[in-house]
């Protein structure tokens, strides 16, 4: 049987029975059409807004079925999508009529004690990569819901709750395996091919598909002090200066991220706070947890939270704090800035973005950065704005009965709010499909962005790998 599929050039075009049956012969992973029952679930990422269909999804194993799928796009000029944890917002991991690429099946974690390094399948992710390196008390520095792809996250640098004490995920990168745009396996790292170790601390994934990442990995845990303390929406004009003091003379050892949402129906709150407007504090200290409880007193004793869950507890718990709050199958949406500090003039516009929101579902975030980003020079990476104090995610969350318009303009009307505090451009990773050609090019800068196009040349002439926030070559 035939199966219509759509090439780059975007013209309908088939592949025969035969042409299908000889690329299966030496492909060890799974092939999957409409047909087969496993099709529907295996199409499905994390934001339910994305509903596109693939002609074809190449279940791959290992790299060699990588390096025979992107060969068989290759020869068939098909259009082909990407997927290593599925957590991407913009939905690049799945395509209309092309060819998924799909690399969830590559979850392996190997942990080398001696040396403290991991070597992680490009289809785990953070949830799968904790379990396993806490069992050593050993952690890769990532970001904040477990269910992100490792890929994706490095690609576009990673930050999470121990950026400021380590640096970035990338930051932590010893060496990759990559399969090319013409299908070949390469290895990457500062000594082999040091010009695409540099582009894929930052770059995303423009450049190949990245099957194993090796990294170096910090000590920690499997206790630390961390959590979430949460006031009346009302109150945030005083904790955020409160919070603004505290930050300034806090160590690197500890991250924080400022919430601004409806309370969801957490058990540690009072349920007369439930659905109602407020403001959170979310913080880590890095280190032993007693020496984190001391630290993070004054955040703990300072006015009158509704809820407070800054404990003692492990690691992996503070991890997944997040992800209730981030679940599958639901829809979202996003916009994000750097920004150099969280002002009162925009606090107040975050606060009033909240009351106004389209779904209650939905929040403002500023992550903490700083600390050791800063230690690694802008020019020595692709990832971009290491001199941000931090990151905001304008996060929109509705669910599929939801007109997606009224949520899709409540963000832009909140990022528009925010662009005279933004320092030029937002995280890549926080970036929805519908960003312009000059606002990826701002995420880098001019000089950066050409240095990113030579490469792009250089590796992927065609732009065979083109669903990201692409690099045009």
């Amino acid at each position: 049987m035939d199966i219509s599929v759509m090439s780059l050039s975007g013209e309908a075009t088939n592949l025969s029975d035969s042409e299908i049956s000889t690329f299966k012969k030496n492909f060890s992973g799974q092939l999957l059409n409409k047909d087969d029952k496993d099709y529907n679930e295996a199409r499905l990422i994390w934001n339910g807004m994305i509903d596109k269909h693939p002609a074809l999804i190449a279940r791959c194993k290992n790299s060699k079925d990588v390096s025979l799928a992107v060969k068989f796009a290759r020869n068939h000029n098909l259009l082909v999508s990407i997927r290593g944890g599925g957590h991407n917002v913009a939905g690049n991991a799945v395509c209309d009529h092309g060819l998924m690429i799909d690399l969830s099946l590559m979850n392996n974690v190997s942990v080398d004690q001696k040396k403290m390094t991991t070597i992680v399948g490009s289809g785990c992710t953070l949830g799968n990569a904790d379990m396993e390196t806490q069992k050593f008390g050993m952690v890769i520095p990532s970001g904040i819901v477990t269910s992100t792809g490792v890929a994706g996250l490095t690609l576009g640098g990673g930050f999470g709750w121990l950026s400021r004490k380590w640096g970035l995920t990338c930051d932590h990168l010893i060496s990759t395996e990559v399969v090319t745009a013409n299908g070949d396996i390469i290895k990457v790292s500062s000594e082999e091919n040091p010009d695409l170790f540099w582009g894929l601390k930052g770059g995303g994934g423009n450049f190949g598909i990245v099957t194993s990442f090796e990294f170096r990995l910090r000590e920690l845990g499997p206790e630390i002090t961390g959590g979430l303390i949460l006031y009346k929406l009302e109150e945030t004009e005083k904790v955020l200066s409160f919070y603004k003091e505290f930050i300034s003379t806090a160590p690197r050892d500890i991250t924080t991220v400022i919430i601004y949402r409806y309370c969801p129906p957490a058990p540690f709150i009072k349920e007369e706070y439930h659905g109602k407007p407020v403001f959170g504090i979310g913080a880590l200290y890095a280190g032993k947890a007693d020496k984190g409880l001391e630290l993070l007193k004054p955040l703990k004793s300072f006015g009158s939270p509704i809820g407070d869950v800054i404990v003692p507890k492990p690691f992996t718990t503070h991890q997944a704090m997040l992800d209730a709050g981030q679940p599958k199958g639901a829809c979202y949406y996003w916009k994000s800035e750097y920004l150099k500090e969280v002002s009162p003039a925009l606090s107040s516009k975050f606060v009033e973005q909240t009351f106004n929101t389209s779904s209650t579902a939905s929040l403002i975030a500023a992550f903490q950065l700083g600390g050791a980003i800063t230690d690694i020079g802008e020019e020595d990476t692709a990832y971009s704005f290491r001199n941000a104090e931090h990151v905001i995610n304008i996060n929109t969350q509705w669910q599929k009965n939801s007109d997606p318009q009224q949520h899709m303009e409540w963000a832009r009307k909140t990022q528009l709010l925010a662009a005279p505090f933004s320092m030029g451009s937002g995280y890549v990773n926080f970036a929805s499909a519908d960003e312009t050609q000059q606002r990826v090019i701002a995420t880098y800068g001019d000089k950066k962005y050409k240095k990113l196009v030579d490469l792009k040349r250089k590796y992927d002439p065609d732009n065979f790998f083109r669903l990201n926030q692409n690099i045009k070559p």
